[in-house]
């Protein structure tokens, strides 16, 4: 009885996670698209390009992902149609923990360096900061947790790499095509530093993103590596 009143504990607390992450990360998302929007002035100033709108921005494709993976992960939580599972637990792998670190730990580490380079002081105007925690700080609590209260079966290293690397080589790939076509970069910094500097940088943070991959791996295997009376007391699936 007790073992089971555990489980049942551990399976609220996994609904109750989804829940809060899919409710918190749509209303985000609702409102970055809907109201956090940059006045006419900064495309005439050429401080964003004129094209691709909120889709240019990782943090906001980021956040799709992330609002995607709850969203399944809740599904999963309330029909248990086992099916979802394998799809689940491969965003979660690829996308959700590997993403969600390089977004933010990218930005918070420019944003030490020199915020204004990265997010000017003004942008609090239209960008409040509930959101911007929402956005950079919150996706790798929801991650972390996730992690913590959620056994997955991590994809082989190749699938699982597969992935993360077509999205990152998809991503820089839509962001020279928007530098190519309107001369402006998606991040203003990018155009303060030479060709081999912003090579570099571009290396870097995909490095970091395989990096994180292991990372999420890693902890995934440390959190789960039990025995099996020991996973039914945790409450695992």
């Amino acid at each position: 009885m007790e073992l089971r009143n555990w489980a049942g504990g551990a399976q609220l607390a996994r609904l109750l996670l989804h829940f809060a992450a899919t409710a918190h990360l749509g209303y985000a998302i609702y409102y970055d698209y809907r109201y956090a929007q940059l006045p006419q002035l900064a495309v005439d100033l050429r401080l964003e390009p004129p094209i691709g709108g909120k889709f240019k921005y990782m943090t906001f494709l980021g956040g799709l992902m992330q609002l995607g993976y709850y969203s399944l992960a809740l599904t999963f939580d309330i029909t248990r149609n086992r099916t979802l599972r394998p799809l689940r637990d491969y965003i979660l792998a690829s996308f959700v923990v590997p993403l969600s670190l390089t977004v933010s730990l990218t930005f918070w580490t420019l944003y030490a360096i020199d915020r204004e380079a990265i997010y000017p002081g003004i942008l609090d105007l239209v960008y409040p900061r509930w959101l911007n925690h929402a956005m950079h700080t919150f996706v790798v609590v929801y991650a972390m947790l996730e992690l913590g209260f959620t056994r997955h079966r991590y994809p082989s290293r190749s699938q699982g790499f597969g992935g993360l690397a077509t999205f990152m080589a998809g991503y820089l790939i839509w962001v020279h095509i928007l530098w190519f076509r309107t001369s402006i970069w998606v991040y203003p910094f990018l155009g303060a530093l030479s060709w081999p500097l912003r090579l570099m940088f571009f290396l870097l943070v995909i490095t970091l993103g395989f990096l994180y991959y292991i990372l999420g791996e890693t902890l995934n295997s440390v959190r789960w590596r039990r025995p099996a009376i020991a996973r039914r007391w945790s409450g695992s699936e």
